[in-house]
């Protein structure tokens, strides 16, 4: 509106302009039917009005797009335009050209005779072309004309154009609304009305006609009314006015029609076709092989249906219309006669280049790719593209009657949409696989389908519904005899049960899997089962046969050039060995693992070796690369919208910052982690996320809260048998039970944890524990128990080496005697602190 204003605004200088447009300044305003073109008009005309700018409105509907009216010439417009400023008929030229130039004159006349010799401002509605509009164009003397069509009129030269596009949704349901009486309670419906407008893609005469519905009927609410829009065999055959005296322009499909009338046979057929093609875009490549067309005959027609603002230009080289016209493009009664071929040569483009894409995907880099794609990057730009399109192809081939595509294309999208954590997609093309897989007696097809079913199961946390779809895939590759399905199934059961913690479990699988290495061929295919052993011994406390488990599969890897297999096996021996405080072992195997989850395209496994690196670098003293890493990691669980992997590396954070002493921002980064944690009802996080939302909340200073939180993480890691996480949330509650100023209790929570970490042969935990249980009994006014834990902490991070636990280690010994009036000893220990301190900043 703005806009339009300053353009009308007779008064606004307008430097664009050269001397061959006298001052007239021609506003084209385009869109598709029923956007609001001649509303908005109208609107700044009484706008323009109000205050006066002109002498006098003209205005003339051209009926370019009316439903079953005749066009009007330029001709019989400027007869209607000569005859609204008073013009008698009989003095009205009959040739246009003279008639036009009588037009322009009696402009000039009106404009005279005005005592403030205002301009004349010509309103030129629904025209079909810029033919029609050119002889309406004024003279000299300052007047404005505005025309609208559907198309855009860019050889109107010298016109400013306007492009109309839809309303935004909070502007949709205040229209419905204010079509409603005052007093109507469904005025207050605000979520409802917002589905209602969504359902109408937010277009303005789709949104009169149903705001009417409403007016009609005082019963019926905006969710009744989206139900029915939802259910209908045509949403735009259902948007129409219910009057009885209803014209064709309140008649959705009837205002279609018309925009449609306009085309050729070919750009009628392309659009069609290209509009009801499945997915929200397709590109120029895609619409040559559906309509049949070379590439750049079919760009042609495409930028035609686009100017007259039938389809639209989404990105470069991608195309879509919006919603109602696809649903109109869809239910057309009289469809290309070549439809279905067209649609199954569609579906078939997509299922070979989906395949030629994902041989780069899966392919180490010593194996034959297709040529199709140059390298691994373009296969993903392209997948990148089309990933709505492919998704909704996949979902749409079975009432397509296309069985292959039904089957294939979820399948080869299975590795892509793993790797973008797609995983509601994956979920939604896997489910309608293994239906289709299932009526056409496909038993293998349908495994793979179950196979592909639970990684987005656990990939979305749920990992019980995996287990079970692992475990259905399973047994259908042991029925169709197929080893490696049933190695991956397996291997795939083991990782469902290590999510759920069930430890025992998820090693039974891994070991079941990797049993059957001897029966297959390919060695990369046991490196998952193998890694995934050393994964569940690592959980348990078992480090060196973790290790052992490990050493075989990258023994398997010598054997084949895989990087990616590499990294999730030094990922793993990473985190053995920073749950055996080999520190810089740890470092050096996960900084090697990040480098080729970078290199292979995985940000989200990159990510998590990150969190691992980091907290790897904090446990060596060595907290500002500790900063550097969970600073990456946070930045790529927000680029792959992991909210609760995101938590973690603030987590994280919030303790390397605490290390370097910058108490204010460990906080904000501790608030971090609440905000993003809080966003989920407790009792659906799981104990890893549990610990670390109690983790932030002891590290605002909020203990009551932080003890709540930690008990209920130490509960459920012990329902899970895991050992490791029991021992860090016990540590954790015994801090924050300190805080609290309940050292018996911290006291019990920190023996309970020093048992674990010693079970699990984690020595530098286990010196950390006793220096806890030192303090906790300090509060707790048992001296001499103190005294002996702290000895036993002070032993322990000797043993080890780390300097730094030793000095904190002795400067609590220091404070325990102190509290025991034993000062002399007591300086002692400080000075021996100190002293060891100095040693550890060398």
């Amino acid at each position: 509106m703005d806009t339009l204003l300053s353009w009308l605004d007779p008064t606004a200088s307008h430097q664009e302009e050269d001397e061959t447009s006298s001052s007239v300044v021609v506003s084209a305003l385009a869109g598709m039917g029923g956007v609001g073109k001649t509303a908005l008009v109208a609107s700044a005309g009484r706008i323009a009005h109000q205050r006066e700018w002109f002498c006098a409105e003209l205005f003339v509907d051209l009926r370019g797009y009316t439903p079953g009216a005749v066009p009007l010439s330029a001709g019989a417009a400027l007869d209607v335009l000569l005859r609204q400023m008073g013009i008698a008929p009989e003095e009205i030229p009959a040739e246009l050209e003279e008639r036009a130039a009588f037009y322009r004159s009696a402009l000039t006349e009106l404009s005279r005779n005005d005592p403030r010799g205002r301009p004349v401002l010509v309103v030129v509605d629904n025209a079909q072309s810029a033919e029609q509009v050119r002889p309406l164009l004024p003279g000299p003397g300052n007047h404005r004309l505005v025309a609208t069509s559907r198309s855009s009129l860019h050889s109107l030269t010298g016109a400013h154009h306007i492009d109309l596009d839809v309303l935004t949704a909070d502007a949709a349901v205040e229209l419905v609304a204010s079509i409603l009486k005052e007093d109507d309670a469904r005025t207050r419906d605000t979520e409802g009305l917002r589905q209602l407008a969504e359902v109408c893609g937010y277009l303005p005469l789709a949104l009169e006609i149903v705001a009417a519905q409403l007016a009609r009927t005082p019963q019926l609410t905006p969710a009744r009314l989206v139900q029915r829009l939802k259910k209908a065999a045509s949403r735009v055959d259902k948007v129409h006015d219910l009057s009885r005296d209803a014209s064709q322009t309140r008649i959705l499909r009837a205002v279609f029609d018309t925009s449609l009338a306009q085309l050729t046979d070919d750009e009628a057929r392309v659009f069609l076709l290209t509009a009801s093609s499945p997915g929200p875009t397709i590109s120029t490549s895609a619409a040559a092989v559906l309509t049949g067309l070379d590439e750049d005959a079919v760009e042609e027609v495409l930028e035609e249906l686009v100017a007259v603002h039938l389809l639209q230009h989404a990105s470069e080289d991608r195309w879509g219309a919006h919603d109602l016209l696809i649903d109109y493009a869809a239910s057309h009664p009289q469809p290309p006669a070549d439809r279905d071929q067209a649609l199954t040569r569609l579906l078939d483009y997509y299922v070979t280049t989906a395949h030629a894409a994902d041989t780069h995907l899966k392919a180490p880099p010593s194996q034959e790719v297709s040529n199709r794609f140059a390298r691994r990057e373009e296969a993903l730009a392209w997948l990148d593209n089309e990933q709505a399109t492919l998704v909704a192809a996949a979902l749409a081939a079975p009432t397509l009657d296309h069985t292959d595509a039904a089957v294939l294309l979820p399948l080869l999208l299975t590795k892509y949409l793993d790797l973008r954590r797609r995983f509601g997609e994956l979920e939604q093309v896997s489910r309608s696989a293994q239906a289709v897989a299932h009526a056409t007696d496909n038993p293998n097809a349908e495994a793979q389908a179950w196979l592909a079913l639970g990684l987005a199961l656990v990939g979305m946390r749920r990992p019980e519904e995996g287990g079970a779809a692992f475990t259905r895939a399973r047994d259908l590759f042991r029925q169709t005899g197929n080893t490696l399905g049933e190695v991956e199934a397996l291997t795939g059961l083991g990782g469902a049960r290590q999510q759920a913690r069930q430890l025992d479990d998820a090693l039974e699988a891994f070991t079941n899997a990797s049993n059957l290495l001897g029966r297959i061929t390919d060695p990369r295919s046991g490196v998952p089962a193998l890694t995934g052993v050393g994964l569940a011994l690592q959980s348990m406390g078992r480090f060196k046969e973790a290790l052992d488990a490990l050493d075989r599969a990258h023994a398997l890897l010598e054997q084949t050039a895989d990087p990616y297999g590499e990294a999730q096996v030094l990922s793993c021996r990473g985190l053995t060995l920073l749950g055996m405080s080999r520190f810089e072992h740890a470092i050096k195997s996960l900084t090697r693992a990040q480098e080729l989850f970078q290199r292979t395209g995985d940000a989200h496994a990159e990510a998590q070796t990150w969190v691992l690196l980091g907290t790897a670098l904090n446990q060596a003293n060595r907290p500002k690369e500790a900063i550097d890493a969970f600073t990456h990691a946070r930045e790529l669980f927000q680029r792959t919208e992991d909210t609760q992997g995101e938590a973690q590396a603030w987590a994280g954070l919030a303790e390397a910052l605490r290390k370097t002493g910058q108490t204010e921002e460990a906080v904000k980064a501790a608030d971090h982690v609440r905000d993003l944690l809080g966003q989920e009802e407790g009792a659906a996080l799981g104990a890893p996320e549990l610990a670390a939302l109690g983790m932030s909340q002891l590290a605002s200073g909020e203990f009551t809260e932080a003890v709540d939180t930690l008990t209920r993480a130490r509960t459920l890691f012990r329902q899970t048998t895991d050992a490791r996480g029991e021992a860090e949330a016990c540590a954790g509650l015994g801090t924050a039970l300190i805080g609290a100023g309940r050292g018996e209790d911290a006291a019990e929570a920190f023996t309970r944890a020093q048992e674990l970490f010693q079970q699990a042969g984690d020595i530098q935990s286990e010196a950390q524990a006793w220096s806890g249980l030192a303090a906790a009994l300090g509060q707790a006014n048992r001296p001499e128990e103190a005294l002996k834990a702290v000895t036993r902490a002070q032993e322990l991070f000797q043993q080890i080496g780390d300097t730094k636990g030793e000095a904190e280690a002795w400067a609590g010994m220091g404070l325990t005697l102190l509290g025991s009036g034993r000062i002399i000893k007591a300086l002692k220990a400080f000075v021996r602190a100190r002293q060891l301190r100095r040693q550890s900043q060398k």
